[in-house]
């Protein structure tokens, strides 16, 4: 598929524990030219996509079963999900501040140029690196939350 734009799913801000276990309280962690680094609730931003086609892409534990209604997650899982949750909640708060000091949206777009440059003259091939500053936050944020294990 070919995509113009991508974000990562993070958790909310909670007051309680019942925040945290609903999905209104979801958020898109994004880098935009307006507004810079920004975490918008995921169903308000699902509806001002201009997008005809949106992908969501879950995270799956190993022998984590989400289609399965009598699964019951192992202590293990339910470690790991909590850790995971941790991390992209610290990361979410860490790049909309930094984002806000550094004034990250007069930069985007300069950043994408460059990207877009280094692509055309083939330097993706040789830097494992993503070329957009959106391929590059959710890259960060799987890397911080620990999502992917290091060869």
């Amino acid at each position: 598929g070919k995509f113009d734009h991508c974000g990562i799913v993070v958790p909310g801000y909670s007051k309680s524990k019942a925040d945290e276990l609903d999905a209104s309280n979801l958020l898109l962690l994004e880098a935009t030219a307006g507004e810079g680094i920004v975490a918008r609730p995921l169903l308000t931003r699902l509806e001002m996509s201009q997008s005809r086609q949106v992908l969501l892409l879950p995270l799956a534990m190993p022998n984590e079963r989400r289609n399965d209604q009598f699964y019951e997650p192992t202590p293990a899982i339910d470690a790991t999900e909590k850790l995971m949750n941790k991390q992209l909640e610290e990361f979410r708060n860490k790049w909309v501040e930094l984002s806000k000091e550094k004034n990250y949206s007069r930069a985007h777009n300069t950043l994408g140029l460059v990207g877009s440059i280094a692509y055309a003259f083939g330097y993706h091939t040789r830097n494992a690196g993503p070329t957009s500053p959106s391929a590059w936050l959710v890259s960060m944020a799987l890397k911080e939350a620990k999502a992917f294990k290091k060869k």
